[in-house]
């Protein structure tokens, strides 16, 4: 039976490709983003070692946060930042974080970017609009922009915008992944991947200082990699170690191991990291999950994505471990304290489209008309990519109440090429091919 399975699943599979292809020709893709770099789980360079290891959100030398907003008589959102003189020869990137709307991003009054999925973090590069001293920025929110049809859900709490202003290097850290595998006996091989871009027309090199410390006394590994970079050049750097058992991630043993990095152009030393790694094996194999070799049952409870840290307290207590948020944004600060706790969490993308009905006709559900493939694709992709360095998410789901067709289909499968080995659920597909059982 599984065989005849899994090749109805693959035939479904191919089949869906092949629509994917064909629905080009019949509808124009929306554009969801504009002048937007690819997304990533939040990643805060630091001018020291020592202001690295306090992992702060404060403003800092290479990072000023802007929290306070005026509200122009248009209705957007205005604010400035001060480009001083270090940030000369480095780039600047204004970290959008999710604000609950559409919306387009202005810099000295020049356009910057736009983004249809105020559910997501989203990064701009404003180098060439920024000037040095002060600077304007203005969030003017997309009022018409008609995304309604697939956001039927709360967002009557939805956050104050945030945005980090962000400075980095030329040669710079632009992302941070790592995976564990369990080997022979009791260890497990950690590995690291460590992406670097080169931001210059010319050929660039860099050093990249990488440390693990358990507890932040007991140094696993460390060393350097060298890299050299052409013209816009990108590359990944990776090292790896053998780390005990004992300190893998788990419901009952939520410990984190500590990455440091820094990386060094021409002798000196351009921005540090600290950051937070919690390793854990994933398999979800034939409807259940395996964490760490070992069989775990889960029973999700739904719980909003507006839920604050004491509604998450109130849901454990009450013997919940596992969390099941329903479509829209989490904060970072809620999923690092699920992280914290060992609580099992699944996610779901900002996608509901209950009020439209179930119908697939032409007209009916937007889940099934291709002019919207991009929204689905994107917004499914961007939670994955800005979720997935937090050890407690083992899950996502598709979307929340949205029937099902093309748009679906197609988010399941770009979801399945990024998300390795989490599952990807949708209760609301009537048993198709597209959700993981």
């Amino acid at each position: 039976m599984k065989l005849i399975y899994n090749t109805i699943r693959r035939t479904m599979l191919a089949i869906a490709l092949l629509c994917a292809f064909s629905s080009t020709a019949q509808a124009q893709s929306t554009v969801v983003e504009e002048s937007c770099d690819p997304h990533r789980t939040r990643l805060i360079p630091y001018p020291t070692a020592a202001s690295a290891a306090e992992r702060g959100l404060e403003q800092q030398r290479y990072m000023q946060p802007l929290t306070a907003w005026t509200t122009t008589a248009e209705g957007s959102l205005h604010s400035e930042f001060t480009y001083p003189f270090s940030w000369i020869e480095r780039q600047i990137f204004a970290r959008v974080e999710p604000m609950g709307q559409p919306y387009e991003l202005y810099i000295n009054g020049r356009r910057a970017g736009a983004s249809t999925n105020g559910f997501a973090a989203a990064e701009f590069n404003i180098t060439k609009l920024s000037e040095e001293d002060k600077n304007s920025v203005e969030l003017v929110p997309l009022v018409g922009d008609n995304v309604t049809a697939i956001e039927c859900f709360d967002k009557t709490n939805s956050p104050t915008p945030t945005i980090y202003i962000i400075s980095q290097p030329r040669v710079r850290v632009r992302d941070v992944a790592w995976r564990a595998t369990k080997g022979m006996g009791s260890v497990v091989n950690a590995d690291f991947s460590v992406v670097m871009h080169n931001e210059t027309l010319g050929e660039k090199s860099s050093r990249l200082y990488y440390e693990l410390y358990l507890n932040d006394t007991i140094r696993l590994v460390g060393g350097h990699l060298d890299v050299k970079l052409g013209m816009r050049g990108c590359d990944t750097m990776r090292f790896g170690a053998p780390i005990p058992d004992s300190v893998l991630w788990s419901n009952s043993n939520p410990m984190a191991l500590s990455l440091r990095l820094h990386n060094r152009i021409a002798g000196r030393d351009v921005e540090f990291y600290n950051i937070a790694v919690a390793m854990r094996e994933l398999l979800f194999d034939n409807g259940t999950f395996h964490l760490n070799g070992i069989p775990v049952e889960v029973e999700w409870h739904d719980m909003s994505p507006l839920s604050t840290i004491e509604d998450i307290a109130k849901a454990v207590n009450m013997g919940h471990s596992a969390i099941r948020f329903t479509a829209g944004c989490v904060s970072d600060e809620v999923l690092e304290y699920c992280d914290d706790r060992g609580i099992y969490v699944a996610l779901t993308a900002p996608i509901n489209s209950s009020k439209s009905g179930k119908s697939r006709k032409r007209g009916g559900n937007p889940s099934n008309n291709p002019a919207w493939r991009n929204d689905y694709v994107v917004r499914s992709c961007q939670m994955i990519h800005s979720t997935k360095r937090h050890p407690s998410v083992i899950a996502y789901f598709l979307a929340d109440d949205s029937a099902n067709g093309i748009c679906l289909y197609e988010s399941y499968l770009a979801m399945k090429a990024i998300a390795q080995e989490r599952p990807i659920f949708y209760r609301d597909g009537g048993n198709e091919w597209n959700n993981d059982r």
